[in-house]
């Protein structure tokens, strides 16, 4: 899940730690008056990402008028977004280091523990996220006519739904979402169309109990990230929401040319780690 913010050095999140002790009573019995603390703050750091738009003034020159082969500046830019969005993707399938934003490997980590928005989940197991490791072959099958793979899906689903959680989205590897097309493929659980019978109808690849499946190449092999989107959330500030900042001139340097950045302030979070879960051992085909 998306959301935009105005600004802030850090990003803060209210977390609710424990649960209070309720107790029956009858009657002048008397009750308990100890006063509790179930809040807990998780704070993470913003996280920038840059890259540059350079057009030399030759170039813009060559490339105007009648002459013009196609909008140069333009295509830079999306040049750069394209550029941009898959040095963040790849940094959100992956794990933090150096200056880059958290990863789907830190909140949903393969231990289930670790620290996390200064939490650190081996003191405050509540903190944990969900974990499977397992090691199975999606497409096999130990109990009859029940692949492993899709086995091993709802048992991970069903951890996260324990912990109050439900699987908005599976992010997996093209490995694993092809097997798993596979086996819904074989078994016939697909749908046909009755009017043009030119295969199989439907999805690329079909959601599991209302949780869409997405592959991408940039996560983790052998992994299944199950995300609640409300537990999870990337959050990009309004001031560098992938934007461009104005050109200008390199004359200063002694270069006849136009710079620009194209920018974005990001980090990934979350409010309740154990409402995702991570299968971390899937064989796929």
């Amino acid at each position: 899940m998306k959301m935009q913010d105005g600004g802030g050095k850090e990003i803060q999140v209210i977390l609710e730690s424990s649960a209070g002790t309720a107790e029956a009573f009858d009657k002048y019995d008397p009750l308990s008056k100890s006063p509790r603390d179930p809040f807990e703050s998780a704070f993470y750091k913003r996280r920038y990402y840059a890259i540059p738009i350079v057009l030399s003034d030759t170039e813009d020159w060559e490339n105007s008028g009648s002459e013009q082969v196609f909008d140069l500046l333009s295509a830079l830019g999306d040049n750069a977004m394209n550029s941009l969005i898959k040095t963040i993707n790849e940094d959100l399938a992956g794990a933090q280091s150096g200056k880059s934003c958290l990863g789907l490997q830190d909140i949903v980590a393969d231990a289930g523990t670790g620290t996390v928005g200064g939490i650190n989940s081996s003191t405050s197991t509540f903190w944990q996220n969900q974990k499977d490791t397992t090691t199975k072959t999606f497409l096999t099958q130990t109990t009859t006519n029940i692949f492993d793979g899709v086995e091993e899906f709802s048992t991970v689903m069903d951890s996260v739904r324990k912990q109050g959680g439900k699987t908005s989205a599976i992010f997996t590897t093209y490995s694993i979402a092809g097997a798993y097309r596979t086996a819904l493929s074989s078994q016939g659980y697909v749908e046909l169309n009755g009017q043009k019978l030119n295969g199989i109808k439907g999805e690329e690849f079909p959601s599991f109990y209302g949780a869409s499946l997405i592959a991408d190449n940039d996560i983790g092999s052998g992994r299944a990230y199950f995300i609640d989107k409300n537990a999870l959330q990337l959050r990009v500030m309004k001031n560098a929401n992938f934007k461009k900042t104005p050109f200008v001139s390199l004359q200063s340097n002694g270069q006849l040319a136009q710079l620009s950045y194209l920018v974005a302030g990001i980090q990934l979070i979350t409010n309740s780690r154990r409402r995702n879960g991570v299968h971390t051992n899937l064989t796929g085909i």
